[in-house]
């Protein structure tokens, strides 16, 4: 029997395309939460399945559901249209082939306090029989962070994620920013997260896996158009070197710029890019903010040999 007292309305916001055999663990997670006071929001974008009929469902079922039917635009799309109802102080995404621990609101909750914006919670990550998880090792839970502390601890052990869905968010930190998601664009989460951090909020970490990530079949980088992936690849880390060139902390810069040239090789390698194809980012450049021997190995590796490094990558990762 939950005790806990705070009534804060919470936000879920689910989008939904696709997931028939899903769908129901995802939306049971959230139902069966120990902390009650929840406005679920199902956004189902155009689903060809039968994911709108037990949308439908679930809210006959729940008071606390709201459906959203909208024609097929996309995560970042069904997202911003379930933000653009949501009346909850705080906002959680979910995705819909995903789900959540049963304690994941109250444990999030309990973090949140009026001086902060964002809880940066852990995950699960689920292949299989594999499991792993995404957490951080600098950080101190229930401590409050500035933007740039979190920024400048989490690179430095290689830990800036991006997932939308692994935080809790203050609504009224998102309207008043603007921090809606890019429409038909790949690796949305990602581009989000400079603006999203750029923004300032005041963060506090739970070390707790609340949220569990599913991975399926056909990863996003070897699934689609790869193209489109590589152009908005390009996009994304181009927007990240303007707005780190226009920072006036020298200390938050070179981090930023260490994190954007790393994660720019990362995506290189796993989309066949073999050279350097955003303007600012090249050898020398990488190789200056890069810190230990691996990491200057790695960007060694890639600019002397990208299709070698590129070829044994994808046998280890396989």
């Amino acid at each position: 029997m939950m005790t806990y007292s705070r009534n804060e309305l919470i936000s879920v916001i689910v989008p939904i395309y696709n997931v028939e055999r899903e769908i129901d663990r995802c939306i049971q997670s959230i139902l069966k939460q120990t902390y009650h006071q929840l406005e679920i929001i199902l956004v189902d974008d155009g689903s060809p399945d039968q994911c709108p009929q037990k949308c439908d469902q679930y809210a006959h079922d729940d008071s606390r559901v709201k459906v959203i039917h909208k024609k097929n635009g996309g995560l970042s799309d069904a997202r911003n249209a379930g933000l653009r109802i949501a009346t909850g102080e705080y906002v959680l995404y979910v995705d819909s082939d995903d789900y959540l621990e049963l304690d994941a609101c109250e444990r999030l909750l309990k973090s949140m306090s009026e001086d902060v914006d964002i809880v940066v919670g852990e995950c699960r990550e689920v292949e299989g029989n594999e499991v792993s998880y995404q957490r951080h090792t600098n950080l101190s839970p229930e401590k409050i962070y500035s933007a740039e502390e979190y920024m400048i601890q989490s690179i430095d052990r290689n830990e800036w994620f991006h997932p939308a869905w692994l935080n809790l968010y203050r609504r009224n930190f998102l309207i008043i920013n603007n921090l809606f998601f890019i429409k038909d664009l790949y690796f949305e989460d990602m581009e989000m997260t400079m603006r999203l951090w750029l923004a300032s909020p005041r963060m506090t970490y739970l070390n707790y896996p609340f949220y569990v990530y599913v991975k399926r079949g056909g990863s996003i980088m070897t699934a689609g158009n790869k193209k489109k992936k590589i152009k908005d690849v390009i996009r994304i880390f181009t927007s990240w070197m303007s707005e780190i060139d226009s920072l006036p902390d020298s200390v938050l810069k070179s981090q930023l710029y260490r994190d954007t040239s790393r994660k720019y090789i990362a995506f290189a390698i796993r989309l066949g890019i073999d050279e350097w194809r955003v303007a600012g980012i090249d050898f020398p450049f990488a190789l200056k903010y890069s810190k230990g021997f691996i990491e200057k190995f790695k960007i060694i590796f890639f600019a002397t040999l990208p299709k070698t490094y590129q070829f044994l990558f994808s046998r280890i990762v396989a």
